[in-house]
């Protein structure tokens, strides 16, 4: 459905603008013009950007009041209408203002948000769907907030576990471009008509090619990086990536910690929130984000089916460690299946948080001596020559 940016005088007499959804201008102008809007100007946006989706924390922020709201016995259209209203002005306000306009118009919540896939996943909109049939929306709701409260710390703690290291390694470049650009050039007069040592002629050639033919690699490492991140997006870059994430030791874990915390907490979710397994299944392989491992779900899942269970399925992959069926299966022996799928999780959850723990103290000093390595070898390229006497001519 196009959107719609229009500007307007507020309460306060103030001009300021906001979004809004509609089949068409006359729509748009017809829902303004109910709505007692005093429009400026209105013009159709191209498209609508990331920023005005519900993402991350304004989801999870959504989540929370919307299952507040509901919990506290507030009808569905007054609860998105009351946070509509509080996220005027914002850039994700125009699908809250869509939502509160399909539910008026009569459709089901889980219908309207399907509209909008890249705010509410499958998962989500599988939950609210769930919800709305027992009747327990608000339940569902608040179990989706703790999925969201847990993936978002999630995210944090993988990122926080890059910045500094990435921090340390750009500063690196920096050093070794400083010594290559600057130092190293401001010595070559020390050195002229001397015979040099092999190590040495190099650096000073490296230095060369970094100062004067920086704009052949600048492109070619610029272009390299694209060619990289395409390849890596597509299909069959995809593919390989993920491939040899599962054959390197210490990535290998890392992995299958991601993978199977977040599915296992996604199966959790569903199945707690009253979605068949079948289909909990298909959406819970979704969020994995590894096709060898989406596989061997979608093979399980094909002889979940026929009759068999999920966890004898899960034990004959050479994939999945054989923590998952051995505590699936006491949880479909005593009935708690969901929630022995989130205790595997917790410990995925754990062990990942451990493993980025890890890393990141072992990246650190690795960055150091690496830059310490280079930083020596430059050094050592200028004292070497300085070192041999007879390779200086006396002027006599």
């Amino acid at each position: 459905m196009p959107l719609y940016e229009y500007r307007f005088i507020d309460a306060k007499g103030k001009k300021t603008s906001n979004w809004i959804e509609a089949e068409s201008l006359l729509q748009a102008k017809e829902k303004l013009r109910e709505k007692g809007v005093l429009l400026l100007h209105i013009r159709e946006k191209a498209q609508k950007g990331s920023r005005q989706q519900l993402k991350g924390e304004v989801l999870l922020t959504f989540t929370i009041q919307l299952a507040q709201l509901v919990g506290a016995g507030l009808p569905l259209f007054e609860s998105l209408q009351a946070i509509e209203e509080q996220m005027r002005g914002e850039s994700a306000h125009a699908i809250l203002e869509g939502l509160c306009d399909k539910v008026k118009a009569g459709r089901s919540l889980s219908s309207a948000m399907g509209d909008y896939p890249k705010s509410f996943d499958r998962l989500y909109c599988g939950m609210v769907a769930a919800g709305e049939a027992v009747g327990g929306l608000g339940v569902v709701l608040e179990k989706l907030t703790l999925f969201l409260k847990r993936q978002e710390k999630l995210k944090k703690q993988i990122s926080t576990a890059l910045i500094y290291p990435a921090i340390l390694g750009g500063f690196s470049c920096l050093i070794i471009g400083v010594l290559l650009g600057f130092v190293i050039p401001s010595l070559e007069g020390i050195f002229a008509d001397r015979k040099l040592n092999g190590f040495t002629e190099a650096v000073l050639w490296l230095s060369f090619l970094f100062r004067y033919y920086w704009w052949l690699y600048l492109p070619l490492g610029v272009g390299g990086i694209f060619f990289v991140r395409w390849y890596l997006t597509s299909d069959r870059g995809r593919l390989w990536w993920q491939k040899t994430l599962l054959q390197i030791p210490f990535l290998k874990t890392m992995a299958m910690q991601a993978s199977f915390s977040r599915f296992c907490r996604t199966l959790s979710t569903l199945l707690l929130g009253g979605v068949s397994m079948i289909e909990s299944l298909q959406i819970a392989r979704g969020v994995m984000h590894n096709q060898v491992l989406e596989r061997e779900m979608a093979q399980a899942e094909e002889k979940v089916v026929q009759g068999k269970a999920l966890s004898q399925e899960l034990s004959r992959s050479r994939y999945i460690p054989k923590l998952v069926p051995r505590m699936l299966a006491v949880g479909e022996e005593s009935g708690t299946s969901p929630y022995m799928l989130a205790s595997i999780a917790d410990i995925y959850e754990q062990d990942l948080e451990k493993s980025l723990d890890r890393i990141t103290a072992l990246i650190q000093p690795v960055v150091l001596i690496i830059m310490g390595i280079v930083i020596g070898a430059v050094l050592l390229a200028i004292l070497l020559p300085l070192t041999d006497v007879g390779s200086f001519s006396m002027d006599g």
